[in-house]
């Protein structure tokens, strides 16, 4: 091995799956050193970044699993499922640079005063579990490029407080810290990074902004958009590392015949232009609805994904799977006003509740073994089939 130029080798162990790598970090202390570096996790993560792939994460809730599948842009399009249980009923809180996290369902007020937050790398198959905090609260997840530093965030009680939960990770931080928001608020969408700041809907009694939080420096900013209110479908999504906001059709109650009147298959997308001068464009396109009708899924029950950072498709799916139904994906490019229809095979005979994640990059940087925290493994299986993607355009 050691006339194998290293260049050589850094091209090699890119083309192993991550979970090989971690396993090949314990094979030599040589081994360890090379797969360890700064300068190979900085390559893999260039390699990665050019081939991101559609991640989906299966909540099975009854069983208190959940289990990734990731598609990758190959020939195979495929790769084994990763298994991550718990003995606890977790619900998905967010995601930033390769990371997730999760926490305890909350159903009475004493799981409040003891809430556990798990952060989960799919990628390298481990979890850690953070110190409980006191919250009723959605909780976020933040990442800073700059300094390369995870931190998640959960707003005090809403309405009730103007201060705010932090926790950096792989510092060993033991203790939640309080810093000071400028607004008492609720908190009423998830969360998105993108390029170091955190997005997520809020409300203050009848007025529903966007709050932005710096993660680097810990400055919170209000944001406003005169359509941003209760009654639609919003979601916020990275559209082309900007921030952007979109609207899916919904239905409407005309009480002159008692009938649900559906609107058109419109989507509307606003983009920030500016976040000093909260300058936005407006977007608006129509989904070609037969693409849902031909597979008899209704347009106003799929959610959108994220937006494609290569060819700006919009990905939109039905989050709720049953094995005696095919699952597709579908993706809306605007611009042409086309829609590709995806089914994906091979989740098997499991789950109930899918999430999926838009150019998910797998990233060795991060090892939990150094954080200082309850650090755990969880498997990875070749529990189903491979994840096969027929396309259909």
């Amino acid at each position: 091995m050691n006339s194998i130029p290293l260049d050589l080798l850094y091209e090699i162990f890119s083309r192993m799956p991550t979970k090989s790598i971690g396993r090949s970090r314990c094979v030599s202390e040589q081994w360890r050193s090379i797969l360890c570096s700064a300068d190979f996790t900085e390559y893999f993560l260039t390699k990665s970044s050019t081939r991101p792939s559609l991640l989906f994460a299966m909540d099975r809730f009854r069983s208190n699993e959940f289990l990734f599948f990731s598609s990758k842009p190959s020939s195979s399009l495929s790769l084994a499922a990763a298994y991550f249980k718990l003995n606890m009923q977790l619900e998905f809180c967010g995601h930033a640079a390769g990371l997730f996290c999760f926490r305890r369902m909350q159903f009475t007020r004493k799981d409040w005063e003891n809430t556990v937050h798990v952060i989960c790398n799919p990628s390298l198959g481990q979890y850690v579990f953070l110190p409980t905090l006191t919250t009723s609260s959605r909780t976020f997840l933040g990442f800073d490029p700059i300094d390369k530093v995870f931190k998640v965030l959960s707003p005090d009680d809403a309405f009730s407080s103007s201060f705010a939960n932090i926790l950096t990770l792989g510092t060993g931080e033991k203790r939640w810290r309080k810093v000071h928001f400028p607004l008492a608020h609720s908190p009423v969408s998830k969360g998105i990074c993108i390029n170091g700041s955190l997005y997520y809907l809020a409300q203050e009694n009848t007025t529903y902004f966007i709050v932005c939080f710096d993660v680097r420096s810990e400055k919170f900013k209000l944001i406003q958009g005169s359509f941003l209110d209760s009654d639609a479908r919003l979601k916020l999504i990275n559209y082309k590392g900007k921030l952007g906001v979109i609207s899916l059709p919904r239905e409407n109650w005309d009480s002159r015949v008692g009938l649900n009147i559906r609107s058109k298959e419109e989507v509307r997308i606003w983009v920030l232009e500016d976040g000093e001068q909260q300058d936005w464009s407006e977007y608006a396109y129509t989904l070609p609805g037969d693409k849902f009708r031909d597979v008899e899924c209704d347009v106003l029950k799929v959610y959108v994904a994220g937006v494609t950072s290569a060819t700006g498709d919009i990905v939109l799916m039905n989050p709720n799977y049953h094995h005696s139904k095919p699952f597709y994906v579908f993706h809306f490019h605007p611009e042409r006003n086309v829609i590709k229809r995806v089914e994906v095979q091979g989740f098997g005979n499991h789950g109930r509740v899918v999430n999926a994640f838009v150019d998910h990059v797998e990233d060795l940087t991060f090892d939990m073994k150094s954080w200082q925290l309850d650090f755990l493994k969880f498997e990875s299986i070749n529990k189903f089939n491979a994840l096969c993607l027929l396309e259909d355009i």
